[in-house]
């Protein structure tokens, strides 16, 4: 998100920073209030955890969340950036790839949706 709202701040078009378009603006509100929910969702599960309660639930919530929002993030970030965004001088491009591994390091979407459904049922 960061990147995508430097970016937005910095670059000019048609005489006015990209972040005054409404599409520029709607991706980095939309961004910021995904991440702000998988971030809370996070500090429930620590917090279930410091407490001595069960939180495979509240994790696997977190983890599936967390790397959908790191994509879609990362994605709309590089959308931001335009044709820029495949530039290898351009942070983003890696950032992109970085968000895309998420699924795959931290349990695939499947299984974190296989863990949470468990837990739901049973």
């Amino acid at each position: 998100m960061e990147l995508g709202l430097r970016y937005a701040l910095d670059r000019k078009q048609f005489g006015k920073a990209l972040v005054a378009f409404p599409r520029v603006a709607d991706k980095l509100a939309l961004m910021a209030v995904e991440i702000m929910i998988a971030r809370q969702l996070t500090y429930y599960s620590a917090w279930q955890k410091d407490h001595d309660r069960r939180c495979d639930l509240e994790a696997g919530m977190a983890k599936l969340l967390g790397a959908r929002v790191a994509w879609s993030a990362a994605d709309n970030a590089l959308q931001i950036h335009g044709g820029n965004g495949f530039a290898l001088e351009y942070a983003i491009s890696r950032v992109l790839c970085d968000a895309r591994i998420l699924n795959i390091f931290e349990g695939a979407a499947e299984i974190q949706a296989q863990v949470i459904a468990r837990r739901l049922l049973g």
